[in-house]
């Protein structure tokens, strides 16, 4: 009897710690399922709430995002080649942008990429700031230039109108600083054996051919000795008489080669002078009736001519 009470006492002590088990395993099941209601019913809401609010402060961020970086695209093309002396700005800021891409992609911390966001404004105000000045500068500096070619046209002009009032005037200086020759008179002379001579008109008694003239006052030219040559022509031949055929006694005028028949060299200082030149007709020569024409010349311009008979 003792043995099977025994018995029987430790199976029910062998079997209460069992039972305890499963009355602590159904506790915590009941709680597990409280929990899961617990969760599916209130729960689950919570964090939809949740996950609608992250959602639409990255979208709002992206947003912000794309509105200035369309800005700044927009900006670049309105100052077209400036914005090239910008391009390391211009790199930061799109360096800058990718790292706010980068965050709201990667669910960072909203106050996080806002504070990002708002340093990238702040870069690309500035970035607006700098191309705004860098614009005023380049509008100063084509006024400026077009100021200076206007200038500068102004100044060409006014040189071409000097230039051209100078050579008016040289050329004006030009023709009026010539030699002008008054009172030419040719005739001929016989000459007496002591020297004297007078006017003749008879061919068979001249001994000379002489023509004079006033060198006019002119204060232009500069002083110094001229050359003054005298050709004359043979009647009826047109042929002038020439102290030889050599270019000794020749001079030049417009390109041609002339000859003279006498020259004289006179020291002229502006004022008027008296001038004469003679041709002395050789001994076994004898002047021909007809009429004598007479040039009279500088080396560098005609001076005028004078004429006579000859019986």
């Amino acid at each position: 009897m003792q043995s099977t009470n025994e018995l029987n006492g430790g199976t029910v002590n062998q079997q209460n710690p069992l039972k305890k088990w499963v009355i602590i395993l159904g506790a915590l099941a009941g709680l597990l399922l409280l929990s899961t209601l617990y969760l599916s019913f209130f729960a689950k809401p919570v964090t939809n709430k949740e996950y609608i609010k992250v959602y639409d402060e990255k979208e709002s961020l992206r947003t912000e995002l794309d509105n200035l970086l369309a800005e700044h695209e927009r900006i670049k093309a309105q100052y077209g080649d400036l914005t090239d002396q910008l391009s390391a700005k211009d790199s930061v800021i799109m360096a800058n942008a990718a790292e706010i891409e980068k965050l709201i992609n990667s669910q960072a911390d909203y106050n996080r990429i806002k504070k990002q966001l708002a340093r990238l404004q702040n870069i690309s105000q500035e970035y607006v700031q700098e191309m705004d000045k860098l614009y005023q500068e380049n509008q100063a500096l084509k006024e400026e230039n077009t100021q200076v070619k206007a200038d500068l046209e102004t100044e060409r002009q006014n040189t071409a109108t000097i230039q051209k009032t100078n050579e008016d005037l040289h050329a004006k200086i030009n023709n009026a600083a010539v030699y002008k020759a008054y009172n030419i008179h040719s005739a001929g002379y016989n000459v007496k054996n002591n020297g004297t001579e007078e006017v003749t008109d008879k061919a068979s008694r001249v001994d000379r051919i002489k023509t004079s003239l006033i060198l006019g006052e002119n204060s232009l030219i500069d002083p110094g000795q001229v050359n003054v040559y005298c050709r004359i022509a043979i009647p009826g031949s047109g042929k002038v008489i020439s102290m030889g055929s050599s270019d000794t006694y020749s001079f030049m005028h417009d390109g041609q080669r002339l000859q003279y028949s006498c020259k004289q060299a006179v020291d002229y200082n502006g004022s008027a002078k008296n001038v004469t030149l003679n041709w002395e007709i050789p001994s076994d020569d004898k002047a021909i009736k007809g009429k004598y024409i007479v040039q009279i010349f500088t080396d560098n311009q005609f001076l005028g001519e004078s004429s006579f008979t000859l019986k």
